[in-house]
């Protein structure tokens, strides 16, 4: 599964609106800067954003994007849904399966409801957070899984 530029480049946004909640509006060229995305592109995300409710607009000489909600309370599957659309791996979770004896439908499915259930779970200050603490406590990723999920990490194994 790899994620679109539009959906990086709206996470980083997204990312970048969160360390300023509540404190100011950005305008797409300042918040252009920040994200390190073209002004062009990202009032394209900013406008799919929107229209989602994730983002809000403010009119006037200070006026630039703010976050609709606390990040604590948007989801990283929120955003990345909103600019992605849903997140299928294949047709089989789609329905669109041509054959009807299928053995991936099952293990599609349980792979695609894990993952967007850990999405809906990290939230945006979750991100926040995680880039501050990120370099004091690297992390594997059976560990973040855990942590993000409340699960019990898989024990590797080692050959």
């Amino acid at each position: 599964m790899k994620f679109s530029a539009k959906a990086l480049y709206g996470l980083r946004a997204s990312f970048v609106l969160g360390q300023n909640f509540g404190k100011v509006a950005l305008s797409v060229s300042r918040l252009s800067a920040l994200a390190g995305v073209s002004p062009a592109y990202l009032e394209k995300i900013m406008h799919t954003l929107k229209k989602d409710g994730i983002v809000t607009s403010q009119m006037g000489s200070s006026g630039g994007y703010v976050l609709s909600r606390p990040p604590p309370q948007i989801s990283i599957g929120e955003i990345l849904t909103s600019l992605e659309g849903d997140l299928f791996l294949s047709s089989c979770v789609a329905n669109d399966c041509k054959s009807k004896n299928c053995p991936n439908k099952n293990i599609f499915e349980i792979i695609y409801f894990s993952i967007n259930d850990v999405l809906s779970r990290l939230t945006l200050q979750q991100m926040m957070d995680e880039y501050i603490n990120g370099n004091k406590n690297q992390k594997s990723p059976t560990e973040v899984s855990s942590r993000a999920t409340g699960r019990i990490p898989i024990k590797e194994k080692k050959l």
